[in-house]
């Protein structure tokens, strides 16, 4: 097996299960390669958050095609608004 953490990785996190839940984390920890549950959810974690600003960002971009003028100003009122113009 690989790495199962990055090399930088120092913080620990507690996670409750159900016995099916730890089950189900292991099996899938076993498929990906992954040397424990724990590593199994850290990945899957990741994984999540790279897809998840991945979505956001193709739906800023379809948002500001749909409505160019709109989006520009929406941003640059929320800029002004926070002090940074």
């Amino acid at each position: 097996m690989g790495l199962s953490y990055p090399p930088g990785a120092t913080q620990s996190l507690t996670v409750k299960a159900t016995p099916g839940q730890k089950g189900a984390w292991e099996a899938a920890a076993r498929q990906h390669g992954k040397a424990s549950a724990g590593a199994f959810l850290a990945w899957a974690g990741d994984l999540y958050l790279a897809l998840h600003r991945a979505y956001l960002d193709a739906a800023r971009e379809h948002e500001d095609a749909l409505n160019p003028v709109g989006f520009a100003e929406e941003e640059r009122r929320r800029q002004q608004r926070e002090g940074k113009l």
